[in-house]
């Protein structure tokens, strides 16, 4: 008799466990949740990198050849909006931190798990209206919506681009409050604080500073609106508000945005180097607590956003002191990684080939705000195009993340 072998039915994981559109919709997975992330995020960069490419084709003559001028203003408006706001920011908690997180920790899913299908949701409205904004007329007042231009003279859809923006606000908001509360109370017996692996801590860090910093973008950008509408003088000189309080408040939020880009990146590097160098990360309790460093330096450096705006000497001073103080716990992650590096076994393979550009290209942007924390230079460099270091770096490990899930997740 021949003998038949029944195959045996594919094991269930998160991608099998169920079918069809809704249940996709519907999930409470956070795994699901994830890959829902990485698709609209990912057709959200898509949509930012068309504007980029109409402003470098603009960009190859001096001439207006492509469009006016006014149009020009518009693309790089919005490309900045959506790029900042709907690709950097939630590009690597909203997909590898919801993935991986609740798997490092030793949890079955985040302590919320509506709350986090509710976030998706929440930033696809976002998206949803911002994109209406974009389509039905653009905005022309740079993605920083200084006032008063933003609020009196601009003749685009600012309030329709805003509104979008604040609802995004509590989806990062949402997300963030998730991730603290998992980390805090869903950690697996024996899951000390000094286990975590050094992605959790970068997005605890990360989590903090969006908890405590998207509220305050959310209300500056309502009370542009309010003036806009009501006319009232909260930034308009005219009607007796201050423009400079309005740079204030965004730089409050938007200076610690940038570390809400790069501290997740700065875990995926920890983990990165660790793996492919076959050590343990050399002094991992500097490397953790420099996460926390970095989020609570990063609420008190904003004021150098406003070296050239009338802020007093005596506070430009103070900003320019706490700027080069926030150095610090970059470069203890830099030398950190690079000590463990030594006398390793590296393999090069694609995931460290990144983490090593990571460090290459956040090391020589992260030297442009040395200078730029100097009062002296950066009178004379602000707003010029010299810091992109740091965001090209944050692009480069994100990479590296996705080319590394399939280790990640065995």
């Amino acid at each position: 008799m021949e003998e038949f072998e029944i195959p045996k039915p594919p094991r269930a994981n998160y991608l099998n466990a169920e079918h069809g559109l809704k249940s996709w919709l519907l999930t409470k997975d956070h795994k699901r949740i994830a890959l829902l992330y990485l698709g609209a995020i990912s057709f959200f960069f898509f949509i930012g990198s068309l504007y980029a490419m109409a402003i470098r084709l603009e960009l190859l003559t001096p001439q207006g050849d492509l469009v006016q001028s006014s149009t020009y203003n518009k693309m790089f408006t919005q490309h900045g909006i959506i790029m900042v706001f709907f690709f950097l920011i939630p590009s690597i908690p909203a997909t590898l931190g919801n993935f991986l997180i609740p798997m490092m920790i030793g949890a079955k899913d985040l302590a919320f798990p509506r709350i986090n299908l509710l976030s998706w949701y929440i930033y696809i409205i976002g998206g949803v209206v911002t994109i209406y904004a974009l389509l039905a007329g653009g905005v022309d007042t740079g993605w920083t919506f200084y006032v008063p231009y933003s609020t009196t003279f601009s003749n685009s859809y600012v309030i329709a681009t805003g509104l979008g923006i604040f609802i995004n606000g509590f989806s990062s908001i949402l997300t963030g409050l998730n991730f603290i509360v998992t980390i805090h109370t869903m950690r697996a017996p024996g899951m000390t604080w000094y286990r975590l692996p050094l992605f959790v801590w970068s997005h605890y860090a990360t989590s903090l500073i969006m908890i405590l910093g998207t509220p305050v973008v959310a209300i500056t950008i309502l009370l542009v609106a309010l003036e806009r509408l009501a006319h009232v003088g909260i930034f308009d000189p005219a009607a007796g508000g201050d423009p400079v309080l309005f740079q204030h408040l965004f730089w409050f939020y938007s200076h610690p945005a940038v570390y809400i880009m790069v501290l997740p990146a700065m875990g995926v590097v920890s983990e990165l180097i660790a793996n492919f160098s076959r050590k343990n990360i050399f002094g991992y309790k500097f490397v953790a607590f420099s996460s926390l460093a970095i989020a609570v330096f990063g609420f008190l450096v904003w004021g150098h956003h406003l070296f050239v705006a009338s802020q007093s000497v005596y506070a430009g001073m103070i900003f320019s002191f706490l700027s080069f103080a926030v150095a610090i716990p970059s470069a203890i992650k830099v030398f950190n990684w690079t000590a463990t590096l030594y006398k390793g076994s590296i393999s090069y393979d694609t995931p460290m080939l990144y983490a090593l550009g990571f460090i290459a290209l956040f090391t020589i942007g992260g030297m442009t705000g040395l200078f730029l924390a100097s009062l002296a230079v950066d009178v004379h460099v602000s707003a010029a195009c010299i810091t992109g270091g740091p965001r090209l770096a944050a692009a480069c490990i994100r990479k590296a993340g996705e080319d590394s899930l399939p280790w990640w997740s065995t």
